[in-house]
């Protein structure tokens, strides 16, 4: 899923006793089928589909690198996903003969031809003129140019370091006081002085908007700069050299893997072994082009960095400031080398830097008699990236309607993009986000072809197109891309069904968003879970942060099946030994039966307008130990856990809930909403009504 939060919804909830102590267990014949992740190894076999395990572990495993949806290993995942289909029965030949809809996604800006790109410095001094006065630095190893600057163009003028470029009048500091930078290509240090000191008067320990770049680059700008040269500060650079160094390590361990595994393959496994090998070649490919540590060492930034870090948490966004509403002429940013800026400030970089840092006043200085000389030539990239299509077509008088069944296949790749791991290079194998939910189409895939291929199936039903979408993690690019070039008419398409992070069933609770979409459909999913028996939560809304919002907004209706928000979200740790099989059968299973129905009722879906402003569901993480008791216009506490969190904190049964957080108290669903906001640990303030007065208690949860 594409949003980077997770944000709890208050839902309304249709039993009158909700359990949420820890050690209670849930009494309900679903329930106690699948609560628990089960693992592969001594499941009974009739109660799994083995293909749709092979597409879990497959989908999830390393050798995909968190299907990145611009790395090269989402070509993998596309073309196993294609033979998926392919081996189903499904129709796989719509574009030019394969199941592949490419499109173009944005990677940013990319550095143009070498000579659009130069950095030269010229001395006049008598030492200069005797050894050659300029000199021409190489780019990639001596300095980078940024996306944050200026695109293109080329400059020149006199040197001028400014420190750390900051004007800071609240703290009595300006590194551009002493020294006049207008139409001067200035030199300056990344972060702000006293960085990680508790002393400086910066705050040392939580960077300020000063620290941030735009807000350098900013500050230049509006003191006349012609140019920006910005060195790594030494703290970064080692940060760098560290990732660059485990990043490589991870690299050379995932080849180890790759040749165990081709070594374990039987003689006849050619194709196998052949497409082991290419990605051994790949990778190592790749390891001897890339010089990451070596430019890490540098201190270079990546031409994007500087336009993304400082959203980041090392260097957040300034919410309100002056610069962030101010619009200036861009002028060329490059990043340099802290050799590069040593050689230009006589060998005095780091000395200078340290005491800045010492008392925190600035060490501004004209380089007298240096000059630069620079160019930028920046262009647009973007990576290829395909949507995976199956079709199976339709019958009989509803056989030019369409019925879309899809999942997103991409995920976060290595954490570069998306990730909620701060400074973590490592696989995010999204078995969850979104393995779960393009295993479960697959499995959904199978059984309809099944179903309407056998004797005595339907004799009319509508076409159903399955897509694997790209780019959802990048804000719905695949999805948004189908509907601009639909390869069914969108006029012709009625409904569409949308898998997203259905792999974590937990307390049997099932959501299904979308459900206002279309007339009917509330009453069709209650029909159909009175044999699946979940505990269903539906949501009338059909936007939301996933593929099926691109399709409403195209007038389609749509149904969205999820289970919850976690704590793994769009982290490493989403893995598949965390799957709820089990519980992912019965989700295929009832979304096989919405899709059969959808596909043959005569009846078209109508569309409908549904509330834009829809809130995601969390999985409840924590336990308050009470039984809870739905009363008219109130909630009232019917039981209390020995030893539980409530007890501890001083609740006791009977006591009449007014206020949970900040959250006044009417039904059980109120309670959950809070709840499923706070993580173990937290301490929730409660007011509860005992013998006609409110008492008020700090209650800390504990992990369920």
């Amino acid at each position: 899923m594409t949003f980077s939060f997770p944000i709890a919804p208050k839902l309304k909830l249709l039993l009158p006793i909700v359990w949420i102590a820890c050690a209670a267990t849930l009494q309900s014949s679903a329930t106690e089928r699948d609560e628990q992740p089960l693992p592969i190894d001594g499941t009974p076999a009739s109660e799994l589909h083995d293909a749709m395990v092979d597409d879990l572990k497959f989908l999830s495993s390393d050798e995909l690198q968190g299907r990145s949806s611009i790395d090269a290993t989402i070509l993998d995942a596309a073309d196993y996903i294609a033979a998926r289909f392919q081996s189903l029965g499904l129709q796989t030949d719509l574009f030019d003969g394969t199941a592949l809809q490419f499109l173009d996604i944005s990677v940013g800006p990319q550095i143009g031809s070498g000579d659009a790109n130069f950095f030269q410095t010229e001395s006049r001094d008598a030492a200069a003129e005797a050894r050659g006065n300029s000199r021409d630095w190489e780019l990639a190893r001596d300095f980078t140019p940024l996306a944050i600057g200026a695109s293109e163009g080329e400059t020149s003028g006199d040197l001028v370091f400014v420190g750390y470029g900051i004007r800071a009048p609240e703290h009595d500091y300006d590194d551009y006081e002493e020294v006049d930078p207008e139409g001067k290509i200035v030199i300056m240090l990344r972060k702000e002085p006293g960085a990680k000191d508790p002393a400086s008067p910066f705050d040392g320990l939580e960077n300020t908007r000063h620290a941030y770049f735009e807000t350098k680059v900013a500050t230049a700008i509006d003191a006349g700069a012609a140019a920006v040269l910005l060195v790594n500060d030494a703290a970064s650079v080692e940060n760098m050299v560290a990732e660059a160094r485990k990043r490589r390590q991870g690299e050379l361990s995932r080849i180890a893997k790759i040749r165990k595994r081709v070594l374990e393959l039987p003689a006849e496994a050619v194709h196998a072994r052949e497409k082991l090998n290419r990605q051994i070649a790949r990778i190592e490919a790749m390891l001897e082009e890339s010089d990451a540590e070596s430019a890490a060492a540098r201190g270079l930034l990546g031409i994007v960095e500087a336009g993304t870090q400082s959203k980041r948490g090392d260097e957040r966004r300034a919410e309100t400031s002056e610069d962030a509403d101010a619009t200036r002429p861009p002028i060329p940013v490059l990043s340099i080398s802290r050799d590069l800026a040593d050689h230009l400030l006589a060998d005095e970089l780091s000395s200078i830097e340290a005491a800045i840092d010492s008392d925190w006043q600035p060490r501004s200085r004209e380089l007298a008699g240096k000059r630069g000389l620079l160019g930028v030539g920046l262009t647009p990239s973007t990576v290829r990236s395909p949507n995976v299509i199956g079709v199976l077509p339709g019958r009989g008088e509803l056989a030019d309607e369409t019925i879309v069944i899809g999942a997103h296949f991409d995920h976060v790749g290595m954490g570069e993009f998306g990730s909620l791991a701060p400074g973590t290079v490592a696989v995010h194998n999204g078995a969850d986000d979104n393995a779960s939910g393009t295993a479960a189409m697959l499995r959904v895939a199978g059984d309809l072809v099944s179903k309407f291929s056998r004797a005595g199936g339907p004799t009319s039903h509508r076409r159903i197109v399955f897509i694997a979408f790209t780019g959802e993690e990048r804000g719905l690019l695949g999805s948004k891309h189908y509907i601009k070039q639909p390869r069914f008419p969108l006029s012709s398409t009625v409904a569409m069904i949308n898998m997203d992070m259905v792999g974590r069933l937990t307390d049997n609770d099932l959501t299904v968003y979308g459900t206002g979409s279309a007339a009917g459909f509330e009453s069709m999913l209650n029909d159909l879970n009175r044999e699946a028996d979940f505990r269903l939560t539906q949501v009338s809304s059909g936007y939301g942060p996933s593929d099926h919002s691109s399709f409403y907004q195209a007038g389609v209706p749509v149904l969205f099946f999820f289970t919850g928000l976690h704590t793994d979200y769009h982290r490493p740790s989403d893995d598949f030994d965390k799957l709820n099989l089990i519980g992912m059968d019965r989700i295929t299973d009832m979304v096989s039966q919405v899709s059969e129905r959808l596909a043959t009722v005569p009846e078209r879906p109508v569309y409908a307008e549904t509330e834009k402003n829809v809130q995601i569901r969390r999985q409840l993480t924590v336990s308050m130990g009470v039984t809870l008791s739905q009363q008219p216009g109130e909630v009232v506490l019917s039981s209390i856990a020995a030893a539980g969190p409530a007890e501890q904190g001083g609740l006791r049964s009977g006591d009449r809930l007014i206020r949970v957080g900040k959250k006044e108290i009417h039904e059980i669903g109120d309670v959950m909403d809070q709840l499923r906001r706070r993580s173990p640990g937290d301490v929730l303030s409660v007011s509860v009504r005992r013998d006609a007065e409110e008492h008020s208690f700090d209650v800390e949860l504990e992990s369920r």
